[in-house]
């Protein structure tokens, strides 16, 4: 296979085989029952493949096509979604939320813009815990009703907040464009790029049909490693979070970090959003901006993470030594990663189904991140 297609094939070349074997070596060492990889460059697929479980001991390989949790690394997808509403016209990233969502501002956030949800500078509180027994309108009114961070001005400070920012994004996609946020993700990224093995969300029912292609995620800090009840289809809630729910095969979001780099074009030649878009979801929105929730200077789209390495070696969830600075992508909690290098367009997603703690899991990454590079001659 030389293109992005929807083929299961694997592709593992010798180029890559050390790759593989390092992955393998970490599964020795108990960082991960498995992981995936795939690569392209210029559209062109040069690596797909996986190593180890979808559960340890099952004796159930994981393959390219095995569904694995995107936790964060799912956020520029719905950042995307909110750019095709604004090139339709009906949203602007520079309104305030509570033009849609008149509740939202209740409580000091009247001046929160679409932005500054996008980009972490809005002020809310996170509410990790928000949808436990809640049904989504219930959801939506807590997290409408609640303050913000006292003495702060949104746009003027950043603080990355995985979880309720996005819930109140995801309520403006269903708000303006009268669709459920699953259904409008389905029908205008999804299906459009080609995505067919990408969910919102895995509930139960859904977990039932997808079987043995479903990965679990494990604890892997402690030894022998356990699945994590805390993202066990189990504890999940029945809709999506905007930005941490979903589940695709890393073969998924490298056709999707492919659409961009060809400037908002699927590989089936369908324009998704424009190439002005792309650059204003990617371009460096927070510039050197101290980050309060990870403590180091992060720089950040709208959406996306920006190459940050500049500001020096200890900025979690990048991309490799080697990758470029105007790199942009998202990290998935302690577990994945999904990229493009517009320099060198090269488009990257590695998941692994293993949360070895922030520091095993960065070293981890960087380690696999440098043999890619390598292996692709970059």
């Amino acid at each position: 296979m030389d293109y992005l297609e929807s083929s299961s094939k694997s592709i593992l070349s010798p180029e890559f085989q050390c790759v593989h074997d390092l992955l393998a070596q970490q599964i020795e060492l108990g960082l991960h029952p498995g992981a995936q990889l795939c690569v392209a460059i210029k559209g062109k697929i040069v690596a797909d493949f996986a190593v180890g479980e979808t559960m340890v001991g099952s004796g159930v390989f994981l393959t390219n096509r095995s569904v694995m949790p995107l936790f964060s690394s799912a956020k520029p997808i719905t950042a995307v979604a909110l750019g095709i509403l604004v090139e339709n016209g009906e949203l602007s990233l520079d309104e305030p939320v509570a033009t849609h969502i008149p509740e939202f501002g209740a409580k000091g956030k009247s001046s929160i813009l679409v932005r500054h949800l996008m980009n972490h500078t809005s002020g809310v509180y996170e509410d990790s815990v928000a949808d436990r027994d809640a049904d989504r309108d219930e959801l939506i009114r807590r997290l409408s009703n609640a303050g913000m961070i006292e003495g702060w001005v949104p746009g003027e400070r950043s603080a990355y907040i995985p979880t309720t920012g996005w819930y109140i994004l995801g309520e403006l996609i269903q708000r303006v464009s009268g669709m459920s946020f699953e259904l409008f993700l389905q029908q205008f990224i999804f299906d459009r790029v080609g995505m067919h093995n990408s969910y919102t969300h895995v509930d139960l029912k859904l977990a039932s049909t997808l079987g043995s292609s479903l990965a679990t995620m494990y604890d892997s800090s402690c030894s022998p490693m356990v699945p994590d009840p805390a993202y066990s289809t189990m504890r999940s809630a029945p809709f999506a979070r905007p930005g941490s729910s979903f589940h695709a095969p890393a073969h998924d979001l490298v056709l999707f970090y492919s659409m961009l780099l060809r400037d908002g074009v699927s590989c089936n030649g369908d324009r998704i959003i424009s190439k002005q878009m792309v650059e204003q979801l990617t371009a460096r929105e927070n510039d050197g901006i101290f980050d309060e929730t990870f403590g180091v200077v992060m720089d950040r789209g709208l959406g996306f993470f920006i190459d940050s390495q500049r500001h020096g070696p200890v900025v979690p969830y990048g991309y490799g030594l080697a990758a470029s600075p105007y790199t942009f992508g998202h990290g998935g909690k302690e577990s994945s990663t999904g990229f493009a290098d517009p320099e060198k367009e090269l488009a990257v997603s590695l998941i692994f189904n293993g949360m070895p703690g922030g520091g095993q899991h960065d070293r981890r990454l960087k380690q696999v991140l440098a043999a890619v590079y390598e292996a692709t001659g970059f």
